[in-house]
């Protein structure tokens, strides 16, 4: 096992900076999501009306619908950059240790709380097939899980632009 751990740092170190920028670009999307998450379910929830300038049905929600779903690989990309941070020991590993925190929430919450089953909760008429009842705050909860991402992105981009042109 040891030496399929070390095979993977070192893939890891060779390509460490192309795994940077696949990681961020693929969490970065997640931007849209949380547009989404925001405008139509956040704002709807406090206001009562949508600020989602889409409707429900139509070719550009399947771009939205596409995004959730690079969230998974997202996640995976996210949770090996800082994972491997972590066992080289680079600088910064309490706030490395911190983000990987906050991915892993993430990865948690896709299995436990999904988007559909929050949105049903808010919105839903309580009578759908399978509904999952959960108490309204854990809803709340999973959508500010969901935000947890924010902290990972902006980390991301400095580490894939500013710190990049630093060197």
């Amino acid at each position: 096992m040891s030496a399929a751990i070390d095979q993977l740092v070192k893939f890891w170190q060779r390509y460490e900076n192309l795994n940077l920028k696949v990681a961020f670009f693929l969490i970065s999307l997640q931007l849209v999501h949380l547009y989404w998450l925001t405008a139509d379910v956040v704002i709807r929830r406090i206001t009562g009306d949508s600020a989602f300038a889409l409707q429900q049905s139509g070719p550009l929600l399947l771009f939205f619908v596409a995004i959730d779903y690079i969230e998974i690989p997202a996640l995976i990309a996210g949770l090996t950059y800082y994972s491997l941070s972590l066992y080289k020991h680079q600088k910064g590993s309490a706030k490395n240790a911190l983000l990987l925190a906050m991915l892993a929430v993430q990865a948690f919450h896709i299995f436990w709380l999904t988007d559909e089953v929050a949105y049903d909760i808010f919105f839903g008429d309580g009578h759908s097939d399978g509904a999952v009842k959960i108490p309204y705050y854990a809803a709340w909860i999973a959508i500010l899980i969901d935000y947890l991402e924010l902290p990972v992105i902006a980390d991301l981009f400095y580490r894939t632009f500013v710190k990049h042109e630093r060197k």
